[in-house]
């Protein structure tokens, strides 16, 4: 669709007259997956001035999810890429009363300010406060965005007070040689046979989240007197911990008391070592035989992830072609981004270092699911550290990891094993 000064106009005319309550919205095909962008952008816009109420239905008959209290598989429907309102099926977030996130760090901080108690987290001596959406929005953005495996990955929201799990329909698919895929078997019958019934294998993944909190204590001089401002210190210090820390489990995690991680997961393929291979390095062989394991349907999707101590040894890695001995190094280097045999690398500090298992991994992360629940929570106290002029500030964030798979799939020759993820082997 083009979209010209009067289209633009009946987009706006439709958003306002959902936040009106009214049921026809769509007139413009605002509604439309094309038009999500703008959509988004006038939502931005009216936020300081509008307060959606009701729950609207636009014209399509259904009502417009987000609003009320249910959480369901239904409405969590995967996809990679997902920003905080596709989690949890928002249309619209209201603007904080805060003037942004520092301001709202310094409330916690000194623990009276009235905005505090409408943000229906209690007061501090009650376990501290709910974040304003609008700033857990762009912490989960920004989490999201920047991390490894979450934009790839298969994201589910769960509602605040709808407890701590989620049951996720999983296929079984284990064995194509025996019992088709995912169970359903096509079968060519004849006119007027009787049809042969195939049922499909599901299992139920139970997610649980777990709670990830972020500690840090300040000095109230350093805040005082350095200019630097609190959103500096504790705000991005606590961003790039939740980063990092959930980025590091869904790789590396054991799964008990934290997401399981893809390199413990039951469905890992590992490639091992070569014959007399050299330790701690990695060789042409080694890549080809970890890709060959790879799921056919995952070629679209998979990356490399690689340990940054595998650099130089990535760099190095050639073969040979023609009679003159050249060698062609199989690590392609565009625009700033490294491509190994087509598909993209990450390098990264998150997995074990060179040599060991898991330092090279070859995935496809739409094959892991991740849950966040709803609500970011942040609480601050001087007690601690009251002698010393210190205050101590604490981010809870709930999240669970695992993969949607767990075992490997033969495939139809009944002898060759495939997986979305693949690892190297140790090289010791």
């Amino acid at each position: 669709m083009k979209v010209t000064t009067a289209i633009l106009e009946n987009f706006v005319a439709d958003r306002f007259r959902y936040a009106q309550g009214y049921t026809n919205c769509n007139e413009s095909g605002i509604n439309d997956l094309e038009n999500r962008a703008y959509k988004e952008a006038i939502d931005r816009g009216m936020a300081p001035y509008l307060k959606v109420k009701g729950r609207p239905t636009d014209n399509d008959g259904l009502q417009n999810k987000g609003r009320g209290n249910s959480t369901s598989f239904g409405d969590n429907k995967q996809g990679a890429g997902k920003t905080y309102k596709e989690i949890f099926n928002k249309d619209y977030i209201e603007s904080s009363k805060f003037d942004d996130y520092e301001d709202f760090l310094n409330a916690v901080k000194n623990g009276f300010d009235p905005r505090l108690k409408d943000l229906a987290g209690g007061v501090g001596s009650e376990g501290g406060f709910l974040l304003a959406e609008a700033f857990t929005e762009k912490i989960v953005d920004i989490t999201i965005e920047d991390s490894i495996v979450m934009p790839r990955a298969s994201l589910y929201g769960l509602k605040a007070g709808k407890g701590r799990t989620m049951r996720i329909p999983c296929f079984v698919d284990e064995d194509h040689s025996t019992k088709g895929i995912a169970g359903i078997e096509a079968v060519w019958t004849a006119e007027k046979a009787q049809k042969e019934k195939t049922q499909p294998e599901f299992r139920s993944l139970e997610m649980k989240v777990n709670k990830l909190v972020c500690y840090s204590v300040s000095s109230d001089e350093l805040i005082s007197e350095s200019g630097i401002s609190l959103n500096e210190i504790i705000g991005n210090a606590f961003k790039k911990s939740i980063l990092f820390k959930t980025d590091y489990v869904f790789l590396q995690g054991t799964g008990t008391g934290m997401p399981l991680g893809v390199l413990n997961s039951p469905a890992l393929l590992v490639q091992p070592a070569e014959t007399s291979q050299t330790a701690s390095t990695i060789n042409y062989d080694n890549i080809v035989g970890m890709f060959s394991k790879l799921a056919p349907a995952s070629f679209k999707n998979a990356i490399w992830v690689a340990s940054i101590s595998a650099l130089p040894e990535m760099m190095k890695c050639s073969i040979e072609v023609g009679l003159a001995g050249e060698h062609i190094r199989i690590l392609q280097e565009e625009n700033g981004r490294f491509f190994l045999l087509g598909k993209e690398i990450l390098f990264t500090e998150k997995l074990p270092a060179l040599g060991s298992e898991g330092c090279l991994l070859l995935a496809d992360f739409s094959a892991y699911a991740v849950l966040l629940k709803e609500g970011i929570k942040l609480e601050s106290s001087i007690h601690e550290g009251f002698r010393n002029d210190l205050t101590s500030f604490r981010m809870i964030l709930n999240v669970d990891g695992q993969t949607t798979i767990n075992k490997a799939t033969t495939l139809l020759d009944g002898s060759t094993v495939v997986s979305q993820f693949v690892a190297l082997g140790a090289v010791a």
